[in-house]
């Protein structure tokens, strides 16, 4: 099943067991209280275990939520940290609901997560499924000097559709405790949490589980799935985050255990996995190279892209300013010519004025000139007589 349930679904009438497990993260814990009191199915009980904890400020912080939690919770408080898996194995001991699931006290839920999915496991069509996960958002977030929380960022942790594909679980664990409902029966078959590990605790389970039957799976992401990057002692720390270096070491140290196990009651195999995984290695090596030269590949083409980006901005900015100066050019032209249109009309006007001026003037100079040509004649041959006169006053 791929899809939550329709509405034409029955209303389910099985109860269910939350386990929570809480140390010291008085900050978060509300979140996660409000996440189950929140849920629109309402036949559950939480089962809180405070793993070495502050009892008294954890106490005080369940006295305002007693009275709406009312008999729909029960407090387990170790006196000493006894881990993970063995404070879920407390939690497990104290109920007897037919489904359980595991809340941790940074995470939450949509309100539809147990209606959806005790739904899926009440079907009759998926009696073969021991278990249901949904879909999550993984959520990033920070915690501020001042104790307020932020989120940083979310994107959706989409599953196979259909089932949980048993290869991948056992290459890693497919999603996280807060996604998945399963059913308390399957603990009769492969036994409760394995106490003796600090982490990973749940993907064995899951790959136990999985020997038995299948998990089925809801699309639609229900949970949400706080990472925070904070040190590795911080008590808000994720363990996938915080404890990397531990969740490395316990994963070889699981896949040792397993396989140690396969080879005691098939000694044969190790002639088989000798043989094929040579082969395999080379593939991951060979798989290895490929992922790094796409990833390089990536890197200069991000490169080449930011370069045409950055280029194609300033080219467009160049053209910008082209586009105004060829404007400011246009606009300039047109009032120029503006000008001359009215400069030139003016001229017109001025010359259509003076005109007949010019003409009588042109008149007057030609009739002066018939009148004095005579007498610029004489003038011009009275030159000689002109001279000696001059010479006789002394003004040669």
């Amino acid at each position: 099943m791929t899809e939550s349930a329709s509405q034409n679904t029955p209303t389910p009438s099985a109860d269910v067991a939350i386990v929570m497990r809480t140390k010291n993260r008085l900050l978060l814990l509300p979140r996660a209280l409000g996440s189950v009191l929140l849920q629109k199915f309402t036949r559950w009980h939480l089962y809180l275990v405070n793993d070495g904890g502050d009892r008294e400020a954890l106490e005080a912080l369940l006295a305002t939520y007693r009275p709406v939690f009312g008999s729909r919770l029960t407090v387990i408080h170790h006196a000493q940290s006894q881990g993970m898996e063995a404070a879920s194995n407390a939690a497990l001991a104290a109920g007897t609901e037919e489904f359980v699931v595991v809340h941790d006290d940074d995470d939450s839920w949509d309100p539809n997560f147990l209606p959806n999915t005790v739904l899926f496991l009440s079907d009759p069509k998926n009696d073969r499924y021991l278990g249901v996960a949904t879909s999550c958002y993984v959520i990033g977030e920070i915690i501020e000097e001042d104790g307020s929380v932020r989120e940083t960022d979310r994107h959706v942790w989409t599953r196979e559709s259909g089932a949980t594909d048993y290869v991948k679980m056992l290459s890693s664990n497919t999603f996280p405790p807060i996604c998945f409902l399963f059913r308390r029966s399957v603990i009769e078959k492969i036994g409760p949490f394995n106490a003796t590990l600090p982490v990973l605790g749940d993907w064995d389970f899951n790959i136990r589980l999985m020997s038995c039957g299948d998990i089925g799976h809801i699309a639609t992401p229900l949970a949400n799935y706080y990472h925070r990057k904070t040190g590795k002692n911080s008590v808000y720390s994720n363990s996938v985050i915080g404890g990397a270096s531990s969740h490395v070491l316990n994963n070889i140290l699981l896949r040792n255990k397993i396989l140690r196990n396969l080879l005691d009651k098939q000694p044969e195999m190790l002639g088989l996995f000798m043989a094929l995984l040579p082969p395999l290695h080379e593939t991951k090596e060979t798989a290895g190279r490929l992922e790094y030269e796409v990833s390089e590949a990536r890197y200069h083409l991000k490169y080449l892209e930011d370069l045409i980006k950055n280029n194609a901005g300033r080219l467009e900015y160049e053209v910008s300013e082209a586009r105004y100066h060829l404007k400011y050019l246009e606009d300039l032209i047109k009032n120029s010519a503006g000008r001359l249109d009215r400069i030139e009309s003016r001229i017109s006007a001025t010359d259509q004025r003076i005109q007949p001026q010019i003409d009588q003037i042109q008149m007057v100079s030609r009739w002066h000139w018939k009148m004095l040509r005579p007498l610029h004649k004489v003038w011009r041959v009275a030159l000689p007589f002109r001279r000696v006169v001059a010479y006789i006053r002394g003004r040669s």
